[in-house]
């Protein structure tokens, strides 16, 4: 999730939550988290904004049929950048209206830029499935706190997770992801992750076991890679403005990992959904304040007390050049690959672990 305009050279190159009873008066710093700088005035008061709506935040989707479970996301409004094509494809599936906010002096709520609708949706060769469909905030952390929670409850059979990269561009299906973050600003324009002493990034979960830097993500590839890319096929001649379709989304690749600009909100989001699937009933410790205050809430505590280990998992960048007509066209490329999914697993084809193997985007290449 690229910074679209002062980190768009950088990024070129490159659960249930659960309260501790102490967790407000608890002023240690735990091993096992990812730290957020709060020493400065505005960054604590940013982030007791996003830990407060993190904490109360309670699961809108809901396991209520038999019918095939599919959450997505897709990231909302990035400092003055009012709209963002992700959750606009995301919210255009459903039938949801986009969370289309403004940019407001000082703190940045995050409630209104978070919008979770659930529906049935009609896919290619499956037929009804029940989608959980969230715009998440574009917040170090607190996206993935959020989607840990729906997970929790609506305990998905497959999650997409999307965001921006390259104005036009393939869609990049991400093989992995990889246990760094950015010291860079978030959305809020305040936050960054604090690396530890002499470290040049931070880690998201410090405690993962070596193996565990990079991971890779869980997709029956190439079923989804065809049912992508056919759906893309089917659209490529529509017009929006003038432009076609297929002049802004060309294609399908796979996306090696690890790349040095894929450290951002993007790789946030799906290294730590990945790995709180991939160890469910084990906490993590999201959101630690770098500066705890007596009184108030320094950390969040996540953790997915079901089984989810075998569910398909996957991140997407999309065009960011996506408007009108051809978001409509890109949420049907989506329902097109979540079709492929369930039909691949279906027929026997078994999500596996994404690996540089099969990178049509090598590691040094493409950077997002």
């Amino acid at each position: 999730m690229p910074r679209i305009v002062l980190l768009a050279a950088a990024l070129a190159m490159g659960c249930a939550a659960e309260r501790a009873a102490d967790e407000e008066d608890d002023l240690s710093v735990d091993e096992d988290s990812v730290v957020i700088d709060t020493g400065d005035p505005a960054a604590r008061a940013q982030y007791d904004a996003n830990v407060a709506f993190a904490t109360r935040y309670v699961a809108r989707c809901q396991k209520t049929t038999g019918r095939p479970r599919v959450l997505v996301t897709g990231f909302g409004r990035f400092l003055d950048n009012e709209t963002n094509a992700t959750g606009e494809l995301v919210s255009s599936l459903v039938g949801a209206t986009y969370p289309r906010t403004s940019r407001p002096t000082g703190v940045d709520d995050p409630a209104p830029q978070t919008k979770v609708t659930q529906r049935t949706v009609s896919v290619p060769g499956v037929g009804s499935v029940d989608v959980c469909a969230m715009v998440v905030p574009v917040f170090w952390d607190l996206a993935a706190v959020l989607a840990i929670k729906e997970i929790e409850a609506f305990a998905p059979e497959l999650v997409v997770m999307n965001g921006i990269a390259g104005g036009t561009q393939p869609i990049f299906l991400e093989l992995g992801g990889v246990n760094r973050a950015m010291t860079l600003e978030d959305g809020s324009d305040v936050l960054r992750p604090r690396p530890a002493a002499g470290a040049p990034f931070a880690k998201l979960v410090p405690s993962a076991a070596a193996a565990d830097e990079q991971r890779g993500n869980l997709l029956s590839w190439s079923g989804v890679k065809g049912a992508a890319s056919r759906a893309i096929a089917a659209h490529r001649d529509d017009l929006e403005s003038g432009r076609t379709f297929g002049s802004i989304l060309s294609g399908v690749q796979l996306a090696g990992y690890p790349r040095s600009g894929n450290t951002y909100l993007c790789n946030n989001l799906a290294y730590v959904v990945g790995y709180a699937m991939a160890n469910p009933w084990r906490t993590l410790t999201l959101m630690q304040a770098s500066h705890p205050l007596a009184g108030r809430i320094n950390r969040v505590r996540v953790r997915i007390t079901k089984d989810l280990r075998a569910a398909p998992r996957v991140f997407v960048h999309w065009p960011s050049e996506l408007r009108g007509a051809h978001i409509v066209a890109a949420a049907d490329v989506l329902r097109g690959a979540i079709s492929g999914q369930i039909l691949a697993a279906r027929a026997g084809d078994r999500p596996t672990l994404g690996t540089n193997s099969t990178a049509e985007i090598k590691p040094e290449g493409d950077t997002f």
